[in-house]
Parts: C-alpha cells; sequence; structure tokens
C-alpha cells in the first residue's frame, strides 16, 4: 500500500478556507510529491477532506502542524461512547 497512514480532517459547513491553501503549503515545503496525497471523502457525520501518508512520522508532523484542525476521528459521534 503506497500511504498506509491516513489524517481525516473536519471540514467546516463554510470549508476550509485559507487552512487549506496553508495546509498545501506546508505539503509542498515539508513533503515530496510522491509521499502524499490528499482527497475529500465522505463523512459518518460531516464532511472530511483524507490526506494520505507514506509513514506516521510525516502524519504526525501534519497533524501538529495544524493543532486547530479537527480531526474527523469519529470521537464526537453519539455512536462511539460506551455502554456500561
Amino acid at each position: 500500500m503506497a500511504f498506509p497512514v491516513r489524517v481525516k480532517i473536519r471540514v467546516p459547513d463554510t470549508g476550509l478556507g485559507k487552512t487549506l491553501d496553508c495546509m498545501a503549503d506546508w505539503l509542498r515545503v515539508n513533503v515530496l510529491a510522491a509521499d502524499y496525497a490528499c482527497h475529500s471523502v465522505p463523512g459518518f457525520v460531516c464532511s472530511t477532506a483524507a490526506f494520505y501518508f507514506r509513514n506516521v512520522e510525516t502524519a504526525q508532523a501534519f497533524v501538529s502542524a495544524f493543532p486547530d484542525a479537527g480531526l474527523a476521528d469519529g470521537v464526537a459521534s453519539p455512536a462511539y461512547g460506551t455502554t456500561r
């Protein structure tokens, strides 16, 4: 698998706007073009953008560079909770 690490970002109703531009700039400067890919993907509760990386370290650096970007990891969904 070329890009085994996926980071899904929550896309607000108003879009990512300048944040997406900043993400694209960061990727161009910090990651070789062959080492990442990005696509929109359907989300369970929200629209999402998916960024794919070849390794965890690059994905972590990307997430760290954009701390205000909300991960679309599903934990905000009421279906995520556990029952006891």
